[in-house]
């Protein structure tokens, strides 16, 4: 489908903007514009956050629509699975996007997954017990994570509520925009992920007044911070640009969290290091070359570069 001409490019790059602040300035509303008082407890704090995201993720899903225009027709004449498809829901292909995304990320994790794997029992010595502390180790990660879903509102925040409405705005609301405005998949895959980024500034100033950190380690931890949702945007940009489906970043950003950022120290201190090195190194390899037939279009039943993504 050809691009929007009812609007610019500068208009989808203020519009894309505007989510991104919309996003973040909707967690300060409570205090700032109704005025309530601080959260009494952490959950409290939290769940007046997830209230916001999901606010935030309905308005930038609006605005997105009603710049592409053809979704407000579609829920007119009450076709809402087509109007979601705009956005990557779909309800085709779902296992494939779920599968293939997960296992080529976990390839990035290859080596932090046999090092947690190795260190569940340091004991185990025989080959076949340690394929057992594998298996051990991948099911333990697995179930306390799930545990915790139940009891722990950091975990919803990790696994659930920030993913899910991130990868809602960022990408499902973004990546149609741009598309329609005339951008090439190419600059759509650089430009969200600068969005997204950039919304992870606000951390600056929560790292400086509640933790009471001085503006110096609070700037190399925004920073660090910013660079790595950034290349993190960019694999899941190309995620959704490739499958058009919005299930595919979103267990990609679930899985990352999950596993957290590379633990180097402990990899290089481990008995096992040069297990883990040799496993990372294979798991990278993998990655790159699986990184394009894994994400082919047809396997998705998708036409990439669609202004509206729809299944084909």
């Amino acid at each position: 489908m050809a691009a929007n001409p009812s609007f610019s490019s500068g208009t989808a790059i203020l519009a894309c903007a505007a989510m991104a602040v919309l996003y973040v300035g909707m967690l300060y509303t409570p205090s700032l514009l109704f005025r309530l008082p601080p959260a009494r407890t952490i959950n409290e704090h939290y769940i007046r956050r997830f209230t916001c995201s999901v606010v935030a993720s309905v308005l930038a899903s609006g605005l997105c629509f009603w710049l592409l225009g053809s979704p407000i027709d579609m829920l007119r004449n009450g076709d809402l699975p087509a109007a979601l498809a705009v956005l990557g829901i779909r309800r085709d292909h779902v296992w494939q996007a779920t599968l293939y995304p997960l296992l080529l990320t976990a390839l990035l994790y290859l080596g932090p997954l046999v090092m947690t794997a190795l260190n569940t029992d340091e004991r185990l010595e025989d080959e076949a017990k340690v394929e057992m502390g594998f298996i051990q180790g991948l099911f333990t990660r697995t179930r306390d994570n799930v545990i915790s879903l139940t009891t722990d509102i950091f975990a919803w925040r990790n696994y659930i509520v920030g993913p899910l409405t991130e990868e809602w705005v960022f990408r499902a609301c973004m990546v149609p925009v741009l598309l329609c405005a005339g951008y090439s998949q190419l600059k759509v895959m650089l430009l969200c992920p600068l969005y997204f980024g950039l919304a992870h500034l606000n951390h600056y100033w929560e790292t400086v007044y509640p933790e009471n950190r001085n503006h110096k380690i609070a700037a190399l931890i925004t920073g660090f911070r910013f660079a790595y949702t950034t290349i993190f945007g960019w694999y899941a940009a190309f995620l959704y640009l490739r499958t058009g489906h919005l299930v595919a970043p979103l267990v990609a950003h679930i899985f990352c969290n999950v596993m957290g950022l590379p633990a180097v120290g402990d990899a290089l201190e481990s008995p096992y290091n040069k297990v883990i090195g040799l496993t990372f190194l294979v798991g990278l390899g993998s990655f790159i070359c699986l990184l394009n037939p894994a994400t082919s279009p047809a396997l998705y039943g998708y036409m990439p570069g669609q202004c509206l993504p729809t299944a084909s």
